[in-house]
This record gives structure tokens, C-alpha cells and sequence, in this order.
């Protein structure tokens, strides 16, 4: 694992906590400092990328179960299913186009689409961030037990 690391940490004895400063330095060297920041991004941006994936393949999934609903609703057309089955394709249009787009964007686009959402729109970001929070402790929560 300490394979993977762009500087030697092995002769860091820590003993000192005012001296950690200096010896991350002398380990890091001349250069040594971006090399460790691109390394950081580097391991964030796959991270970002994997959960992109993820998502995407979510996202797939319940564009899959939209269509399931569509095709078992199954009543003849002008039937009082036909809003709902009208609806609901719709909403697997537009699912579909959302996975779509989240595949194909980078995510250095994806950054630059949040950010230009929270200018855009800030009330808007500061509820989503709180719903996600919300979730983020739920699913902790839930793991725990």
C-alpha cells in the first residue's frame, strides 16, 4: 500500500510533533509537494470517477424498473392507466438522458456544472446539500446497527 505513495515516510520517527512539519519537507524535497497534491487529485478524481459509474449504472437500473412499469401497465390505449403509462415513459426519456449525460461528462465538467448550478441557483444547492447530509447520516446511521 506505502508502494503507491510519491515520498518515503519510512525514516519519520514522529517523536516531536513540532518537528513534523520539518520532516514532511525534507521527505516531500523540491517538487516533492505537487507531486503529493497531483497524486491527491489524481486518487480523487478515480475515486469521483468510480461513483460516477455507480451511479450511472443506478440511474440505469431505475430507467429499467420505469420501462418494467410502462410495459406491465399494459391497458389499452385511452385506458385510465394511459396518464400514468404517458408519465411514466416520459420520466424513463428523461432518466435515460441523465444517465446519458452523466457517462459522457468528465469530472472536471461535472465540478464546473455544480458550480454554475450553486451560482445559478444557491437555495436551490443549500437544500440539496441538506438532503444529502440527511441521507449521508441516515445510511451511517443504518450501518452502525
Amino acid at each position: 500500500m506505502t508502494d503507491n505513495l510519491p515520498i518515503d515516510a519510512s525514516d519519520w520517527n514522529g517523536d516531536d510533533a513540532s518537528d513534523g512539519a520539518a520532516q514532511i519537507k525534507r521527505g516531500l524535497g523540491s517538487g516533492g509537494m505537487d507531486s503529493l497534491t497531483d497524486f491527491a487529485r489524481g486518487r480523487l478524481i478515480a475515486m469521483v470517477e468510480e461513483a460516477r459509474d455507480s451511479l450511472v449504472g443506478q440511474v440505469r437500473g431505475l430507467k429499467s424498473l420505469a420501462d418494467l412499469v410502462t410495459d406491465n401497465l399494459g391497458l389499452p390505449t385511452g385506458g385510465p392507466a394511459a396518464p400514468v403509462s404517458r408519465l411514466v415513459g416520459e420520466a424513463a426519456g428523461t432518466i435515460d438522458a441523465i444517465a446519458d449525460a452523466l457517462a459522457e461528462k468528465s469530472v472536471e465538467e461535472l465540478v464546473e456544472d455544480g458550480r454554475e448550478l450553486i451560482r445559478a441557483q444557491p437555495a436551490a444547492a443549500v437544500g440539496i446539500a441538506i438532503a444529502i447530509g440527511f441521507l449521508a447520516g441516515r445510511m451511517l446511521k443504518a450501518a452502525q446497527d
